[in-house]
């Protein structure tokens, strides 16, 4: 039996077993609470989440076409890792993409619109400033997402939700980058009061100046200090104590949706 670093709830009934074992591996892959490099030993998963090796080896193989899980013969299989070619590449795709929602928004953005946006970014301040790190992501997440919703373009929101998923380790490893949090926080009031200003030119530079921000920093031409690999001895979940590895149960989050479904910078 091989001591793994990271420990799975048993999967419980609802979908079909494959499915759960799939959400759970998945969450967990998203999440970092299995990191990328990790090997995925069969025994091992399905007596954590207690299956058969069966849905475990089912799960693994879409895991592997979704391109989170690398299968290597005779060496086994493991998390996939995140290459800073995979991190520039999405990030300048999103950066264009994101451009142009603030563009098409900015019209349409109501007063009240305006002040929402601007009260979430006062919540992620206010959670930075306790250290807690991921409600600040959630709070900067939920700002994009505002955007989005607002943007006259029924093609471009698909889009970028499929984007999303790949978008999910890399938000979470962006985190870790020093200083990357306060960066994004400055940068998101800057498209914001292009949004007030009404100047869809200036939202749409202003968003796309600060995801490039963002590619810069992973690719160390920014001022963030945190190489990609430093999630081997970083905690899983940015600052603060380990926590409980998602459940897997009915409850689960992911479960109220396709598990096709994803989780911003």
């Amino acid at each position: 039996m091989t001591d793994m670093p990271f420990k799975l709830t048993p999967v419980s009934a609802g979908m079909t077993l494959t499915e759960r074992v799939y959400v759970t591996l998945k969450e967990a892959i998203l999440d970092l609470q299995i990191k990328p490099g990790s090997p995925l030993v069969e025994d091992d998963l399905a007596r954590q989440m207690g299956t058969s090796k069966t849905p475990v080896r089912d799960a693994l193989l879409t895991l592997e076409r979704d391109g989170l899980v690398t299968k290597i013969p005779y060496k086994g299989t493991h998390v996939s890792e995140v290459a800073i070619r995979d991190a520039t590449e999405i990030f300048e795709l999103r950066a264009v993409l994101e451009g142009l929602a603030a563009r098409l928004a900015t019209p349409v953005f109501s007063l009240r619109d305006l002040d929402a946006a601007e009260d979430l970014l006062d919540q992620a301040d206010a959670a930075l400033a306790h250290g807690e790190v991921d409600a600040c992501s959630v709070f900067g997440a939920q700002f994009h997402a505002v955007i989005h919703e607002r943007a006259d373009n029924r093609r471009l929101r698909p889009i970028l939700d499929k984007l999303e998923e790949q978008l999910r380790r890399l938000r979470r490893l962006s985190n870790l980058l020093q200083g990357r949090l306060e960066k994004s926080g400055h940068e998101h009031r800057r498209v914001l009061a292009a949004l007030r200003t009404g100047d869809a030119k200036q939202a749409e530079n202003a968003m796309r100046a600060h995801l490039d921000s963002v590619v810069r920093d992973f690719a160390g031409d920014g001022d963030g200090a945190l190489a990609l690999g430093a999630y081997a001895a970083a905690p899983a979940r940015g600052a603060g104590p380990a926590r409980e590895p998602l459940p897997a149960g009915a409850n689960h989050p992911a479960l109220a949706k396709s598990h096709h479904n994803g989780d911003h910078a």
